[in-house]
């Protein structure tokens, strides 16, 4: 409860009750912006001879999240979710960087389920969003794979897309 507690997803009355709280927009677009960019950080040196095994089991979550999502199960959904993520942490064989996204599973997966009760994202919505991925990883080109990894993590958040361009703009000059 204390762990729930110190990652914002539940508020304690000491010796009366908790409540599950809402994420704001706002720490939404930070949890995700994170995600990305330690996903981004993993697959930036390549795929290299992994590539089909990272295919296989991509491939797997996926299937995972499909069937998840045809029985009405979010939880299912979100552990499938998180399986098919870590694959892309994995592969650059970083411990230090899957610590760091490891420590934002329970908030990924709290924004996951109100995002899907909430805005009235379908469950076969959630499991098409990772179809990019999977291509990109598919095609071995990995600044496709780069790009929608952004894409996944970001396109909710239009404002923060005109951040990052800017910076990386100023980056390149």
């Amino acid at each position: 409860m204390r762990g729930l507690q110190s990652e914002g997803l539940i508020e304690i009355v000491p010796r009366r009750y908790s409540i599950v709280t809402r994420m704001s927009m706002q720490d939404a677009e930070d949890v995700c912006y994170a995600r990305y960019i330690l996903e981004d950080a993993s697959v930036a040196g390549g795929l290299g001879q992994r590539r089909k095994e990272l295919s296989r089991a991509l491939r797997l979550a996926l299937e995972h999240m499909t069937a998840a999502a045809r029985t009405d199960d979010l939880d299912a959904l979100v552990d499938s979710d998180t399986r098919f993520h870590e694959q892309l942490i994995d592969i650059s064989g970083r411990r230090r960087l899957k610590d760091l996204w490891s420590m934002l599973d329970s908030q990924m997966g709290a924004l996951m389920r109100s995002a899907v009760e909430r805005q009235g994202i379908g469950l076969m919505d959630a499991v098409d969003r990772h179809r990019q991925l999977l291509e990109a990883v598919d095609s071995g080109d990995v600044e496709r794979l780069r790009l929608a990894i952004r894409d996944h993590y970001l396109e909710r958040f239009p404002e923060h897309e005109t951040e990052l361009g800017k910076r990386r703009a100023d980056a390149s000059a």
